[in-house]
């Protein structure tokens, strides 16, 4: 998912960078702020698993790193169980929005239109890997025990 989310990344980039050129030297190309802005959503959609799995979220630490042991361990859990039922909860929002946009053929109107549905299933998709991951992180091993993704001892 990261490697996909990387290339759409080039993708926005060059389709902005497009978008740039054309609107100085030629006539604007319609619809590729739009398609940018669907590039973007399918990125960050797509990148949340990864983000989950090297337990790279924005979190608060403060009472995690104040304790130790059962104590540690208990308080990391109801931190996950709480993540499993937001995610869970995130993902039921996406997926009926998604169905409502297919089951409508939902798209942006304006001098082109660009059909929203698709990049909504993407959603769908991006967020099955996050609710997964986020089970897999509940259920799984504690981190301490999992590698890091980048370790320095390997390069020294």
């Amino acid at each position: 998912m990261s490697a996909i989310g990387g290339w759409l990344m080039l993708l926005m980039m060059g389709t902005l960078v497009v978008d740039v050129i054309w609107r100085s030297f030629f006539t604007p190309i319609f619809g590729m702020a739009e398609l940018s802005v669907f590039v973007m959503m399918i990125v960050v959609y797509l990148s949340f698993s990864r983000s989950e799995e090297y337990d790279e979220h924005v979190r608060l630490e403060l009472l995690l790193d104040a304790t130790s042991g059962r104590a540690r361990a208990a308080l990391l859990l109801a931190v996950r169980l709480l993540a499993l039922l937001t995610v869970a909860i995130m993902f039921y929002a996406v997926t009926i929005n998604a169905w409502a946009a297919v089951r409508n053929r939902e798209a942006m109107e304006g001098i082109v239109s660009l059909p929203i549905w698709p990049v909504k299933i993407i959603m769908v998709i991006g967020m099955t890997f996050f609710l997964v991951q986020t089970a897999l992180n509940l259920f799984g091993a504690p981190k301490s025990e999992k590698p890091d993704p980048v370790s320095t001892d390997e390069v020294f």
